[in-house]
This record gives structure tokens, sequence and C-alpha cells, in this order.
């Protein structure tokens, strides 16, 4: 993420539970590999002022002045702010998101595309250094690393698949089994892996036309 740190440093501004489920949008954000500035979180009464002088807000009752909303915006590989982008698939993908985990998009109401609140309990409901970080704001050295590391516990444990050795059926099922296989009820492969539903469906259909065949 291009912009990582300050994007960080932004998000921890916020209010205490805000930032917490600010952080698990940006985090998914960041697993989606979609570049993004979260270029405003906290503010001032007396740049809410100034805002509403100029037209850029419209109300002084802002979730900024208490810590519960954000404004973002795509950018491309060269940091590049993109700001016609928030009807594009990425803003889309960021937005959907952000509305599933409880965030409020101001795209919905028209007029301002940039803006996610977070409204917990109502307007300046959330807390200010209550709440310590629970470790799952991930950097991003921690998040490529966590990755390699999943990359290689998934190599081992397809290695270890392949070579798991194929367990012969029991002495207790074996004369049953080479019945069964013999009878082409069963192709006779791996005898003591689980049975799934479709492949005991197979089998009972081709027990019906061995049993079709033996009564002709």
């Amino acid at each position: 993420m291009i912009y990582d740190k300050r994007n960080r440093d932004n998000l921890n501004n916020l209010a205490d539970n805000t930032r917490q489920k600010a952080y698990q949008w940006y985090n998914w954000v960041v697993a989606q590999g979609i570049e993004i500035l979260v270029y405003e979180t906290i503010r001032t009464i007396k740049q809410q002022e100034i805002n509403v002088a100029n037209g850029a807000s419209q109300t002084m009752r802002s979730y900024h002045i208490v810590g519960q909303a954000l404004d973002w915006v795509l950018v491309d590989t060269k940091g590049t702010t993109l700001w016609n982008s928030y009807t594009t698939v990425n803003a889309d993908k960021i937005i959907n998101y952000a509305k599933s985990i409880g965030f409020v998009s101001g795209r919905d109401w028209g007029w301002d595309a940039p803006h996610l609140q977070y409204e917990y309990k109502g307007y300046g409901t959330d807390t200010f250094g209550k709440i310590q970080g629970n470790g799952d704001e991930l950097t991003m050295q921690q998040y490529a690393e966590l990755n390699k590391k999943i990359e290689e516990l998934q190599k081992q444990v397809n290695c270890k698949l392949d070579k798991e050795v194929t367990r012969k059926a029991s002495k207790a099922h074996e004369i049953d089994w080479e019945w069964l296989s013999a009878n082409g009820i069963s192709d006779g492969s791996n005898p003591q892996n689980y049975l799934t539903r479709e492949q005991m469906a197979t089998m009972l259909k081709r027990f019906e036309q061995y049993f079709t065949k033996k009564m002709k």
C-alpha cells in the first residue's frame, strides 16, 4: 500500500470502536490489493465550520468531529488520487464491504462518496483511549510475512498428501472389498478413505446395475 503509513496514522486518530472497525475494513482492502488513500479522519470544530462555510460540508453535526468517520480515495500505482473513480468496480467492492460490517456510505446520499461513518450507538457515543489495540492491525510487512508463512504451510500440506501411503483394506473387510472391486461397484482405490455422498450414489447405482444383470 503506497500510503500505508499515512493511512494508519489517520486511522489511529479515530475513536476506539470506530478505529477497530476501520482497521477491519482497511486490512480487507489491503488483502484485495486495492490502493487507497485515507486522507482524513478526525476533524476539528473550526475546520468543520470552514467546510460548512465553503460548501464542502452541509452540517456541523459531522461524524468526523467525534472521530467516527473517515474519507478515502482510490489511487493509481504512482499514488495519484483518482477522484472520479467512486463508481468503479473497486470502489463498489470497498463501499459494499464497508457497509457489510456496519459503516454508512456517503455515496448513498448522492453527494459525499469518499465518506464512511461508523455510527456505533449514535452520534458521539464512541470513546477515546478506553480500548487498546488488540494486535490485529497488521503492517504491510507483517501482512507479507503472514502470506508467505501460509504459502509455506500449504506447500507442506500438499507435499504430505502427495506422500501419503494408501492403506489397504483391513483383514475384517478384505474379502468384501475384493468382491466390490471384482464386480465393478468400486474401482478398488483408497479402501480406508472417507466416502462422500456422491461416491455412495455412484456405488449404489453400480450395485443396482450388478443386481439387475444378475437377475436376468
